[in-house]
């Protein structure tokens, strides 16, 4: 994984106004399965970003968004989908993020070797794509919660950690440092997955911590091992919104699940989802436009 570089790539692209974001990132994702959103200017609206390791489906892809966009009372929005050149992901990150501390993290990819400050548990995060390496507000965001719990442990009830849709693993692993607990992860991308374990075995987690491909709630892994005092969730606002029903059913009773992924625009509709499952909000952390909550299911 490290001093090579990953084969050509494709990047599809879309710019929408911030009230339809959420429906035509849904329907990029039903297409390509690492999607990410963002503000972009002149303000109001959002950059739909995905990355996807074979040709899209341009005509379908097209269409789909059209309907989406139909749907949520839009234009049709411009879509672009370029071919990226073969890159070192691991150069490009090693130039780009310098370690981070986030709480009582040290972040820092295979590369740098700066001391890690007192206090602090060294996370050692190699990144095959420009994302998860822990410098997005919504990662920081979970890594914030999470040092709030391994800071006052009798919150949680005994049991497992679930890191639901895992990226780069950073959050899972995150979690078995500070919290010393197992952890299930999962992602829908083979590749997240792939890249999640190499983290893993780096960081000498492997007894702990095995990423598996699985769409959503219904492996049987996670089934067996569930139910979570702690689950995490570091996705997209409208996804997290329509797991809501799965994540009560999952959570132990007294259990609590870390939410992000989402604008501060968004909090609504998602802590909306949650109460509906009888999950009560007991923290937001917000960064920049970012938000990030924390529910727990009552006892």
């Amino acid at each position: 994984m490290t001093g090579s570089a990953t084969p050509p790539s494709w990047k599809v692209e879309v710019i929408v106004p911030t009230v339809a974001g959420d429906a035509i990132a849904d329907a990029v994702e039903t297409h390509i399965s690492a999607v990410s959103m963002f503000p972009a200017p002149p303000g109001d609206v959002m950059r739909i970003c995905g990355y996807v390791a074979a040709e899209p489906d341009a005509a379908a892809l097209k269409a789909d968004i059209a309907t989406a966009a139909h749907t949520a009372g839009i234009a049709t929005p411009e879509l672009d989908i370029v071919c990226l050149p073969a890159t070192d992901w691991a150069a490009v990150n090693r130039e780009s993020f310098a370690p981070l501390r986030v709480g009582g993290f040290w972040i820092r990819d295979s590369y740098h070797d700066d001391p890690a400050p007192a206090g602090t548990v060294t996370l050692i995060v190699d990144a095959a794509t420009a994302f998860g390496t822990g410098h997005h507000p919504t990662t920081q965001g979970c890594l914030i919660a999470l040092d709030h719990f391994a800071n006052r442990p009798r919150l949680l009830q005994p049991g497992p950690v679930l890191d639901m849709g895992c990226g780069t693993g950073i959050l899972g692993m995150a979690a078995a440092l500070r919290l010393r607990r197992p952890v299930v992860a999962t992602d829908i991308d083979p590749v997240a997955v792939a890249m999640a374990r190499y983290n893993v075995e780096m960081n000498r987690l492997g007894a702990v911590h095995r990423p598996i491909v699985s769409r959503g709630y219904a492996d049987h892994a996670i089934l067996r091992a569930g139910p979570y005092a702690l689950i995490l969730a570091n996705i997209l606002a409208r996804p997290i919104a329509r797991m809501a029903p799965d994540c009560a059913r999952h959570l132990k009773p007294g259990g609590y699940a870390v939410l992000s992924g989402l604008l501060t625009t968004q909090e609504r509709p998602v802590i909306a989802a949650h109460r509906q499952q009888g999950l009560i909000l007991t923290a937001r952390h917000r960064i920049e436009v970012w938000s990030t909550l924390v529910v727990r299911r009552p006892i």
